[in-house]
């Protein structure tokens, strides 16, 4: 019973704060200076293992694929599962798994330290939300970032599938192109794009959450960082499998 309650507790404070963050993010002042230089640094953090994390994922759906695809003389059309699973499942989802990992745990250490060493209160005794200081500017750093890291994993994905279909695997390039373009509309695209931003806002709520309502020790801190990567990363991929199973269910 107790674990229920305090479940429930949590619960309920969570939406509190998601109310607050959501007010703060639509209502004058927004920091953008700081949301600014949240960008930068998320970016330059995610950008080499991101993209380390989903190219090799384009070759290896090449190399296994074209053997299970010329066994039905389809080989042809390897490219348009390629297309298909980068720029719907396999980017969106290990795209923003590398952003929780190399921007959540960053932004709920920053926030947790500040929390530990009384700079939060010290910004509510100055008259400054911590909220709308502290958490807004990486949940929208975190939204725009982990779409613009999706696009760059896209190209990726796609030409490493590319090198190993084509000059390795005998698969002619204007058949790859052929099928590639015929399969791939820009709804692929823009659904790709759409999940990673709703996999960027749960990870700035998450990381700004845990970070603010850390405990008192460098331990806690670190707990606080911990848990939002484990945390973040189930609900990618929980709300990943309920997205991908609503749009088949509606035929997208």
């Amino acid at each position: 019973m107790d674990k229920l309650l305090r479940s429930l507790q949590t619960l309920g404070a969570l939406v509190v704060f998601i109310g607050q963050v959501a007010r703060s993010a639509v209502t004058p002042p927004i920091y953008w200076g700081e949301t600014l230089r949240l960008m930068n640094v998320l970016a330059k953090r995610c950008i080499v293992p991101v993209s380390l994390a989903v190219a090799p994922v384009g070759a290896v759906i090449s190399l296994q694929g074209i053997e299970i695809f010329k066994l039905f003389g389809a080989e042809r059309m390897l490219s348009s599962f390629l297309g298909t699973a980068i720029f719907r499942e396999y980017s969106p989802a290990l795209a923003s798994v590398m952003v929780a990992a190399q921007a959540g745990s960053s932004i709920a250490a920053r926030i947790g330290t500040m929390k530990v060493r009384g700079q939060i209160d010290a910004l509510a005794v100055m008259s400054v939300d911590p909220v709308r200081y502290v958490v807004v500017p990486g949940v929208i750093a975190c939204v725009i970032v982990a779409p613009l890291l999706s696009v760059l994993t896209n190209i990726l994905g796609i030409f490493s599938g590319w090198v190993f279909a084509v000059p390795l695997g005998g698969i002619d390039h204007g058949a790859f192109m052929e099928h590639l373009t015929a399969q791939i509309t820009p709804a692929d695209l823009w659904i790709g794009l759409g999940k990673c931003s709703v996999f960027g806002l749960g990870i700035g709520l998450i990381a700004g959450y845990l970070g603010l309502n850390v405990g008192k020790g460098a331990a806690d801190v670190g707990k606080a960082a911990n848990d939002t990567v484990v945390s973040t990363i189930v609900l990618i991929l929980l709300v990943d499998y309920a997205v991908s199973m609503a749009l088949l269910g509606a035929g997208l």
